[in-house]
């Protein structure tokens, strides 16, 4: 594993983090790569044993192999802090979903309704995080949020207006 502030041997992402290219398999990975990421700083590597459980933090990079016969349950977990992150993830980055069935054509609806169902207090939350805007825009704006109408804001110097000498 390392921290998301680490990037992999073999691991390469775009000025705009829209796309990860890494070698094709794990294999290929651990032949190519896995020496030099042992001496990597942030590099952290360990055995799970039977019934253990390893937390991996938002963002890190991992790789996980089996080393004998296994069953292996992987969970991801969106804290209520992150919420308004991965809602938007999904809203606005569809083509870097991954892990729905094929039939899935919209994971950001499907999600928000799931969240309705099961979790209204946090689908009212996850809404409002999307809409919210922040105090400038509304001041630049010449609106509030208390719907008052006001005049918009300009930045200058005092005498901008006043013709030099």
């Amino acid at each position: 594993m390392f921290p998301n502030s680490v990037m992999p041997p073999g691991v390469y992402v775009s000025d705009d983090q829209s796309e990860v290219t890494s070698p094709l398999s794990i294999a290929e990975w651990l032949l190519t790569f896995h020496e030099e990421a042992r001496h990597t700083h942030g590099c952290i590597e360990g055995i799970c044993g039977p019934g253990e459980v390893l937390h991996v933090p938002s963002g890190w990079w991992h790789l996980v192999v089996n080393l004998d016969s296994a069953i292996a349950i992987t969970q991801n977990f969106v804290p209520r802090s992150h919420l308004s992150a991965a809602v938007n993830f999904l809203k606005n980055k569809p083509d870097q979903v991954s892990g729905f069935q094929s039939t899935v054509q919209n994971p950001y609806a499907l999600f928000m309704e799931r969240l309705e169902q099961t979790h209204p207090e946090l689908y009212v939350l996850a809404q409002e995080k999307g809409e919210k805007k922040r105090k400038w825009d509304d001041v630049v704006a010449g609106g509030d949020s208390d719907g008052a109408d006001r005049a918009g804001f300009s930045f200058g110097f005092a005498d901008d207006e006043l013709e030099e000498e």
